[in-house]
This record gives C-alpha cells, sequence and structure tokens, in this order.
C-alpha cells in the first residue's frame, strides 16, 4: 500500500499530461520532495475551465498536497506557476528540446524517490531553454550533469593513447569495437567534459553533436540496465537538422 501523503507547498515540474474523461486528466510530475508521482488534475468546465499551465515542461507550485496511503493519485488544492515560458511555445526547436528533457527524466527516475538536486539542475535547463536564444547544446549539457549526479560519470583513461569509450562497460579502449557501442575521440573527451562543471569549451558539429547525444542516451541505457525509447528523440533530430 502505498504511504500517506500531506505536504503545504510542493516545488514541481510537469513531465506528461494524459486526458482522462470528464475533463479530467492524470499528470506526472517531478516533485522536489515526493519525486515522480501521478496527480489527478480536475480541468474544470466552461469559464472555469483551466488547462494551460499543464503541459510537459511547466515549472509549478503546488499547495495543499495529500493522498491517502490506499489511494494511488495525488490530489491536491490549488497549482500555481513559478515561472511562465514564453518563447517555448513559439519555437519549434525549444519545445522539442523541453519535450525530450521531460520523457528523458520521466523514463529515468522511479516513482517516489526524491532528487531534489536533479530537480535544481532541470528547472534550471527548462529556465535556459526559455531565456537562451540557441538552444541545441541544452540537452546534451543536461544529460552530461545528470550522468555526474547519478554517479554514473567513467573513470579517467588510465593509460595514454586509450581514448575510445566502450558506452557498455564505461572504460577506455586504444581501438574501436562496435562503432554501436564505442566513442571514438574527440567525442568521447566530450562526453566527459560534459560530466564536469566546467563552462562547454568545444564546438563541434551537427553530425559529432548527434554522435555524443546518441551516446549519452546509449551509456545511460547500459548503465541502468535499459531505458525506455525516448519517443521525443526523433523529432529533436530532426528540428536541429
Amino acid at each position: 500500500m502505498a504511504e500517506s501523503i500531506s505536504i503545504d507547498c510542493e516545488p514541481c515540474i510537469v513531465l506528461s499530461v494524459i486526458p482522462y474523461n470528464d475533463g479530467r486528466r492524470v499528470v506526472r510530475v517531478l516533485g522536489e520532495t515526493l519525486g515522480t508521482v501521478a496527480l489527478w488534475v480536475t480541468e474544470g468546465r466552461g469559464k472555469n475551465r483551466r488547462v494551460g499551465k499543464w503541459h510537459p515542461g511547466a515549472i509549478l507550485e503546488l499547495r495543499g498536497v495529500s493522498r491517502k496511503g490506499s489511494e494511488g493519485l495525488v490530489r491536491f488544492k490549488e497549482a500555481r506557476r513559478t515561472h511562465i515560458p514564453v518563447t517555448m511555445f513559439h519555437d519549434a526547436r525549444k519545445s522539442a528540446v523541453a519535450f525530450f528533457l521531460c520523457e528523458l527524466v520521466g523514463n529515468l527516475f522511479p516513482e517516489e524517490i526524491a532528487h531534489p538536486e536533479v530537480y535544481a539542475v532541470f528547472c534550471g535547463a527548462l529556465k535556459r531553454i526559455e531565456k537562451e536564444e540557441k538552444v541545441g547544446w541544452i540537452h546534451a549539457e543536461f544529460m552530461g550533469q545528470l550522468i555526474a549526479l547519478m554517479g554514473l560519470t567513467p573513470a579517467p583513461s588510465p593509460m595514454n593513447g586509450a581514448d575510445v569509450l566502450d558506452l557498455q562497460s564505461g572504460e577506455w579502449k586504444h581501438a574501436m569495437g562496435t562503432v554501436r557501442d564505442h566513442l571514438p575521440p574527440p567525442v568521447s573527451h566530450w562526453f566527459m567534459a560534459l560530466t564536469s562543471d566546467s563552462p562547454r569549451g568545444f564546438t563541434a558539429s551537427i553530425s559529432q553533436r548527434k554522435e555524443l547525444i546518441k551516446g549519452q542516451l546509449q551509456y545511460l541505457g547500459h548503465q541502468l540496465g535499459g531505458l525506455r525509447e525516448i519517443k521525443s528523440y526523433e523529432v529533436l533530430e530532426q528540428v536541429f537538422v
């Protein structure tokens, strides 16, 4: 049986929205202290209908959060926006990055396990999407931060010339194995650079960036014993071609 919940105020980020029936939705969010939970959202009717705030990437503050132990969905008394995106809705690239980040986070973390440090980085990435003009690297930088926060960063190469990263083992090799499971230099060096706290100090072509991002996703999948397909990834790649 799920534990009861009673919280006065909970910051959260919307991950996904599923229409249910009769003006209601099931909304998955990442809460700062709750982790990933499902909310029961009533949209209202007529003039009282409120749906604009319920979209992937929305940053909200929930008031009066509760759940009885026998109930599956979390309920709340009030939801307030704490950040209002504008450009994200008018720029296909920004929308694609935001949807990708939401789907990634939703697939990575199990229900009701708090990750406040991930929440902070996620919130920061969404705000960058809104305010920055160029967003082509935000998702790669975010994944680098996630890999570091989850304690999955590969150890530095112990040997000179061993600069091919094996995405399955996280070890370094002197030569490429199968292309699918290995990152060659300089992409492997950039993979490591994005797990550090330093600002990105390299430039890459579109094809190299794509190779890097695919490598990050494959690495996460291997290290976590599998990762569900990120369906929004293909859309993401298309808008940056």
